[in-house]
């Protein structure tokens, strides 16, 4: 039970972050073109 020593788990940062910030840019480009294409397409019908 003395010099009982607790270890903290330190997180590590990994390229995770850059991966997961350009799939959310390439995400919202996709999701404006898919908007401006419906838009466009509801235009075009009018």
């Amino acid at each position: 039970m003395a010099g009982k020593t607790s270890k903290k788990q330190t997180k590590t940062v990994e390229k995770g972050n850059s991966n997961q910030k350009a799939a959310q840019i390439l995400f919202a480009v996709f999701a404006i073109i898919l908007i401006l294409s419906m838009v466009l397409s509801a235009v075009a019908n009018y």
